[in-house]
């Protein structure tokens, strides 16, 4: 829980530091990551989660088509101005496994 609340205080930051604006699936002061905070999309192709919002960030996962992802908040790239979700994706039988990053906002249903 720690490291997805350090995760969200880094995003937070760098947004803040680069000027872009971040808008919140769900208002929540207190900067929960708990499921009430995150918005269920689906994934449209094999588009990758990325470590930022860039095309050039270095790939975390690649889901594959028709994947559930949950998305927190956006981005908005100040050199391509697009959007991007902050995702979390969990995969796994048995041992699930979860990870966090960016997904452009044309590789899932939700809106562009």
């Amino acid at each position: 829980m720690r490291i997805r609340s350090a995760l969200a205080a880094v995003a937070a930051t760098a947004a803040l530091a680069t000027g872009i604006s971040i808008t919140p699936a769900v208002a929540d002061n207190r900067g929960d990551t708990s499921a009430a905070a995150w918005t269920p999309t689906t994934t449209l192709n094999n588009g990758p989660i990325r470590e930022c919002y860039a095309a050039s960030c270095d790939e975390v996962w690649r889901p594959g088509p028709g994947e559930t992802v949950r998305w927190s908040h956006h981005a908005i790239n100040p050199d391509s101005n697009n959007r991007w979700y902050y995702v979390q994706y969990v995969f796994g039988n048995g041992h699930p496994k979860t990870v966090y990053g960016w997904i452009y906002c044309g590789n899932v249903t939700a809106p562009c």
